[in-house]
């Protein structure tokens, strides 16, 4: 306990030392092994750390999740010293020894996009959420992806889903700044006071890409022209209100959209449609808006108490689609 304090302390070196103590008394003390591995890897002392990760994979106590997480420290340290394709290999054995632990999936997203593979690292990303869809990181990044690709709409359901699960820190401060981006409609005021809308989502939503699981082109330029129209409309609302506003017509549109069966379609638009019939979107909206520290925003969680309370036992008993094995 010491040790993982020190840990938390960031320091590292104390905390080892702390761990080394346990571990001259007890050789094969597990937990002493498995503590020391992650400061071992804070420390940057990657050898030791693979060295020791492979120790806890062998140990005959080890329950599977300090095994998955072993297998993650092994591959991640493998990583770190640009062994790309070892890492990926580790993470193949971890995943064949336990193939519902959903961070060697997240892991090995990143050592694909560490090697400029894109397409492999969102498919493992899918992989994690498939297998956690509790797991923030994975939404997040895979939000990040689509929005630096452009793909609003496939960007927004993945940040909406992070933000459910982290609004308090300085990444989900970040996912609401894209998140408003999208549903405000990143408007343009010229002199004249009209409003455009960004020429790139017009051109594509002309093109024909009905088998891409990304392209939501039809969605993106009603969500464009709807934010520019609500310009008028939500001008003298708090900024709160407004953001509750856009968003809710946001999940409207999500909730009447129809054939998409790809990932987004099949894992993402559900939740926003279930919540969308349950009449909580205004409530979810208040509660992503939380890192803004909009104070009118606090006063008005605070004073619905009870829709939020309405909207965390759905979020809590909602069943995400979980699947064990690849999506073809």
């Amino acid at each position: 306990m010491e040790g993982i304090r020190l840990h938390d302390q960031k320091q590292y070196a104390a905390a080892i030392k702390k761990y080394d103590t346990v571990l001259n008394i007890d050789p094969v003390n597990l937990v002493a092994q498995y503590e020391k591995s992650y400061s071992l890897m804070a420390s940057k002392n990657y050898k030791e750390a693979m060295l020791l990760s492979q120790a806890i994979i062998e140990h005959k106590n080890a329950e599977p999740g300090m095994i998955g997480n072993a297998y993650s420290t092994w591959g991640a340290a493998l990583d770190e010293v640009g062994d790309h394709k070892g890492a990926l290999k580790i993470y193949d054995e971890g995943i064949r020894k336990l193939p519902d632990f959903n961070m060697l999936n997240y892991n090995k997203a990143v050592t694909y996009f560490r090697m400029n593979e894109m397409e492999q690292g969102i498919g493992e990303l899918k992989q994690s959420l498939l297998k956690n869809p509790h797991h923030p990181a994975s939404h997040f990044i895979l939000g990040q992806i689509m929005y630096h690709r452009k793909h609003k709409i496939a960007a927004l359901m993945p940040f909406l889903a992070y933000l459910l699960y982290d609004n308090k820190s300085k990444r989900a401060e970040a996912a609401l700044t894209n998140v408003r981006a999208i549903i405000e409609g990143d408007e343009k005021k010229p002199d004249s006071g009209k409003h455009t809308v960004e020429l790139d989502v017009l051109i594509r939503a002309g093109r024909k890409r009905v088998t891409a699981d990304d392209d939501f082109s039809s969605m993106e330029l009603l969500q464009e022209l709807g934010a520019a129209s609500a310009m008028t409309e939500t001008k003298d609302m708090l900024p709160a209100d407004r953001f509750a506003y856009l968003l809710k017509q946001a999940i409207r549109r999500l909730a009447e959209a129809k054939g998409h069966t790809g990932f987004y379609g099949t894992f993402y638009m559900p939740f926003f449609t279930g919540m969308h019939r349950k009449g909580l979107t205004e409530s979810f909206a208040h509660l992503i808006f939380f890192p803004s520290g909009n104070v009118m925003n606090e006063v008005w969680i605070q004073d619905h108490r009870e829709q939020m309370e309405q909207l965390g036992a759905w979020t809590q008993a909602y069943q995400w689609p979980v699947m064990k094995t690849r999506m073809p």
